[in-house]
């Protein structure tokens, strides 16, 4: 294995220094894939064993690397024989970046491993802040996380029963709308609120009264949007078209949505899987200013040729 290898597996941009790499940034990556490439979630087949063995020795041999370069890198390795509930754990000292408290992660730890049904009473002694950050945890690494729509749906139910101030509002935009950072106006109570669309959740004050909006945009199933909102794409090729592609050097041509994609010839593999990164050409990315749209996501395209 070699760098650009492991920057692949690990899903970095190899345009990305690794004297740049720190420990905390390669450990997010790390247990984000572990927890959502890990066997006991995908059926314990031999691919996903496979799979997860690859996430784990690129990260194992980034460390090394880091190392070697004299980075600060204070993680602990993992073996491929600790629990996902592990995985989990430290994946969440990361996103909170240390700011948690132990209940937090026994109720998350319940909630995804199926320990406990979701309940008012799972939350009896929990103030509302702290309901709201578990749920946002949640909602935003669904994916990660493995965690099924009926789940999210019995969250938003519970926080509303428990709560008649929490108000919770569900959009379904399409690709378009996000491609073209399209707003949705929403009016509560005599007052507009401007939703960005591309934003998987935001949150609002309303004289009192806490309101949550959530985007769950309509895509095909080929097709999702990861945490950073970046747009991935599964495209199917036949084997039998590969040759007269690359010898006729004609570029692959594809739709997301209205949107226009091409990948020239030059950069395809003689490879069953392979996938590319076109920056900046996804859709609006989540900044501090809610409403800028200057920066955009990537788009990775995962081509099989089959």
């Amino acid at each position: 294995m070699n760098c650009l290898d492991a920057f692949n597996i690990l899903e970095i941009d190899k345009n990305i220094k690794l004297s740049n790499i720190d420990g905390d940034f390669l450990k997010k990556k790390y247990h984000k894939l572990a927890l959502l490439h890990h066997p006991d979630k995908n059926g314990n087949t031999k691919e996903s064993t496979e799979k997860f063995q690859q996430i784990q020795d690129a990260y194992n041999f980034l460390q090394r690397e880091i190392r070697t370069n004299n980075v600060d890198n204070k993680g602990s390795q993992y073996k491929n024989t600790d629990i996902y509930a592990d995985i989990l754990q430290l994946f969440m000292k990361t996103v909170f970046d240390g700011n948690y408290e132990d209940v937090i992660v026994t109720i998350v730890k319940d909630i995804v491993l199926g320990c406990k049904k979701i309940s008012v009473q799972l939350f009896d002694n929990l103030d509302k802040e702290t309901i709201i950050r578990i749920y946002e945890f949640l909602s935003n690494n669904r994916l990660v996380l493995h965690l099924s729509n009926n789940i999210l749906n019995e969250l938003r139910e519970m926080v509303c029963k428990k709560y008649d101030n929490v108000t919770i509002y569900k959009l379904n935009p399409s690709i378009n709308d996000l491609l073209d950072h399209n707003l949705y106006k929403l009016y509560i109570k005599e007052q507009l609120f401007l939703v960005p669309l591309w934003y998987g959740e935001s949150y609002y004050d309303l004289s009192g009264c806490e309101m949550i909006v959530i985007c769950e945009p309509e895509l095909d199933e080929n097709m999702f949007i990861d945490d950073d909102n970046n747009i991935h794409f599964a495209l199917n090729i036949c084997a039998t078209e590969l040759p007269a592609i690359i010898l006729n050097n004609k570029p692959i041509i594809f739709s997301i949505g209205k949107k226009v994609i091409e990948i020239q010839a030059e950069k395809l593999l003689l490879k069953r899987e392979q996938q590319h990164r076109i920056k900046s050409n996804g859709i609006s990315k989540i900044t501090n200013n809610m409403y800028d749209i200057s920066e955009l996501s990537d788009l990775i395209v995962k081509i099989t040729i089959s």
